[in-house]
């Protein structure tokens, strides 16, 4: 199956300004590629001589073909897009336990197959993805920046009280994991109920859209991947990350992660930085 016969990246398009939709003639071309044990289901934006290349990575409320909001637009300004969906999202096939750990291989494996000599590489993340996208330029060669619209770090309590589907799971199901991702590292749950799904977007019409969806926001997760996400190994720290810029774009309406989750970690980077609104 693929995003032929998928309605909801459809409906998402009457949300979207016109000048952003996927339509005839901006439609990325998908087909899967193999990595490990999983086939990676990628929309792919080609371009003839590219600025350069844009990896976009999703969070864990999403998948690749609801990030056409912004690859359409990169796409007609040049830059050729790559929009995997990773394991346990959208229409990527795989057979093992995905861990966060082995979404971070994924990720680096999905750059550097893409990579070309003669081309720019960018790794760009939304939402959890932002981390990802930070860990992932961590590991690879010849990343000319990183983007996200936002980069938490779980392992700051703060972070994850504020970003999850309430208080009390922030604060009280990070301690009960630590117990349970063990025994019942298999058990998937919802997660809409440990994360907060509700504010993944600012109309509540499209986040019900999306929170109906098991191939994004509605996916039901292993404890094992939530447990990594919130115990993120973080082999290279900020105040030693200098291999690339890193540009942060924030949305100035986020009412999920506010700009002061991001700038806990992102203010220690070394590199040459920029902060967008």
């Amino acid at each position: 199956m693929d995003y032929k016969s998928d309605s909801t990246w459809r409906k998402v398009q009457d949300y979207l300004p016109l000048e952003n939709r996927l339509m005839e003639g901006n439609m990325p071309e998908e087909y899967l590629i193999e990595i490990n044990s999983a086939s990676i289901h990628i929309d792919h934006y080609k371009q003839e001589n590219p600025k350069g290349i844009v990896v976009i990575f999703h969070g864990v409320g999403d998948n690749g073909r609801l990030l056409s909001f912004i690859s359409a637009p990169l796409w007609k300004n040049g830059y050729e897009v790559i929009c995997p969906d990773l394991p346990l999202y959208g229409y990527t096939e795989f057979s093992e336990t995905i861990s966060y750990n082995a979404r971070v291989e994924y990720g680096i494996k999905i750059v550097e197959y893409f990579q070309r000599a003669d081309t720019a590489m960018f790794v760009f993340g939304l939402s959890a993805g932002g981390m990802l996208a930070y860990q992932i330029a961590c590991e690879c060669n010849d990343i000319t920046g990183v983007i996200a619209t936002c980069i938490l770090d779980q392992r700051n309590p703060m972070v994850t009280k504020r970003t999850a589907s309430n208080p009390v799971i922030g604060t009280l199901g990070k301690r009960f994991l630590g117990i349970l991702h063990t025994p019942f590292s298999n058990l998937k749950v919802p997660m809409k109920i440990v994360s907060n799904m509700k504010s993944i977007v600012n109309n509540e019409e499209l986040a019900k859209l999306l929170m109906n969806d098991t191939r994004s926001a509605g996916a039901r997760i292993p404890i094992e991947f939530i447990y990594g996400m919130l115990y993120p190994q973080i082999r290279t720290e900020a105040e030693q990350f200098d291999k690339c810029p890193f540009l942060l774009v924030h949305p100035e309406k986020d009412m999920w992660t506010d700009i002061s989750l991001s700038q806990l970690f992102y203010i220690n980077s070394l590199v040459k930085k920029r902060l967008e609104f």
